[in-house]
């Protein structure tokens, strides 16, 4: 049983809502009834084996790719995809993290047969149709099993669909233009995973959608500064497309504002307030010229304000993982500000020695602060 589910029924016992004889047998049913879950080493075996399982599987389709016949190709990648399902429906019964791990990596191979079986058949070049199968595809793994990878299958795909299908309508590869500005929708998206995990929403797939978000959000944040909502000069020596028309625009600023403010409502309701905060704040930095040293430094000081506030959030949520990300951020910020606007100041020697200084000084500091901060977070982690 939960160790959050222990605390409530001694609440409750301590409120006087249950006396004691009835804690004691909701804690027996609880601990008879509760999940066989394997042990860390086991999931750690699970999870590693089964990367393991999905690149093999890669690699011998791969080496072996050009002896099969078109079709014959099409069932081996079938066939794999099924038997792993078939698998993990067996193994259920008597090792669920192993069913959960066959599942995950079966829904892994469905997505290379997608894309696999595209290039054999010659089927149209859309290449981000393929991610919507695929997405297609998790999103059905999630009904039936309603487990956690298959979450994670799904907050990853589905976004990734979409900024694939807002690049390919032109030069979106760069960070000039609107076309950018799947970055802004993309960093609100992944505050909204980080906050998954709140008061009475602490289940294991809100905690490993909040470990998404958390991994997700540190390369995006630190490619938002880089992004020129502004301006749309195109990539140098190509011919200069036109901007995207009204419409367009509407519909991409709406997926990338709306649908992270709609999974973070659908999340956390009325606590996603923040969210608000993020967007605009993604939208205020995307628009802003890093070129000159005040937008530089203002820049800085945005990213220090926001890091600041995603550790209130965290403390006001007994979050650790987000106070752990808004110290991360902190750090990262200052290292940036170092070296677009110290670093230069000085000699290479004299640079080095200050950015030894800095860590050893900052860092001494900073994990003071946040075993601090950390240490006001009742509950334990989330």
């Amino acid at each position: 049983m939960e160790q959050s589910t222990l605390e409530r029924v001694e609440q409750w016992r301590a409120a006087g809502l249950i006396d004691a004889a009835t804690a004691d047998r909701i804690r027996a049913w609880e601990a008879e009834h509760a999940p066989k879950h394997a042990s860390r080493l086991g999931r750690f075996a699970f999870g590693f084996g089964g990367v393991l399982l999905g690149a093999g599987i890669l690699l011998f389709v791969a080496a072996n790719w050009y002896v099969l016949s078109p079709w014959g190709r099409f069932a081996t990648v079938a066939a794999t995809v099924a038997l792993l399902h078939v698998a993990a429906s067996f193994a259920q019964s008597r090792v669920p993290a192993l069913a959960t791990t066959l599942h995950a990596v079966g829904t892994a191979a469905f997505g290379g047969g997608v894309f696999l079986a595209g290039q054999t058949f010659n089927l149209a070049e859309h290449w981000p149709t393929g991610f919507l199968l695929w997405s297609l595809g998790a999103a059905c793994g999630l009904w039936l099993l309603r487990d956690w990878p298959h979450v994670l299958w799904v907050a990853l795909l589905v976004p990734l669909w979409l900024t694939a299908g807002w690049l390919v309508q032109g030069y979106g590869w760069g960070l000039d233009g609107p076309y950018a500005l799947h970055v802004v929708g993309l960093l609100v998206l992944n505050v909204a995973y980080l906050a998954a995990v709140g008061e009475d929403r602490d289940s294991t797939w809100r905690r490993a959608l909040s470990r998404l978000g958390a991994i997700v959000l540190v390369p995006v944040g630190a490619m938002l500064p880089f992004v020129r909502l502004g301006g749309w000069q195109g990539p140098p020596g190509e011919v200069l497309l036109p901007e995207p028309s009204a419409t367009w625009l509407v519909t991409g600023w709406g997926v990338a504002i709306l649908l992270p403010l709609l999974v973070g409502g659908w999340l956390r309701g009325r606590q996603a307030w923040p969210l608000l905060v993020a967007a605009a704040f993604a939208v205020v930095v995307g628009m802003l010229d890093t070129s000159t040293t005040t937008t530089r430094v203002f820049t800085h000081l945005l990213y220090f304000v926001a890091c600041a506030a995603l550790v209130w959030w965290g403390l006001r949520d007994a979050h650790r993982l987000r106070v752990n990300v808004g110290v991360l951020g902190f750090a990262l910020t200052v290292l940036s500000f170092y070296y677009s606007s110290v670093f230069d100041k000085f000699g290479r020697a004299l640079g080095l020695i200050g950015l030894g200084v800095l860590f050893i000084g900052g860092g001494w500091w900073l994990e003071r602060t946040r075993r601090r901060l950390l240490s006001r977070i009742e509950g334990g982690a989330r």
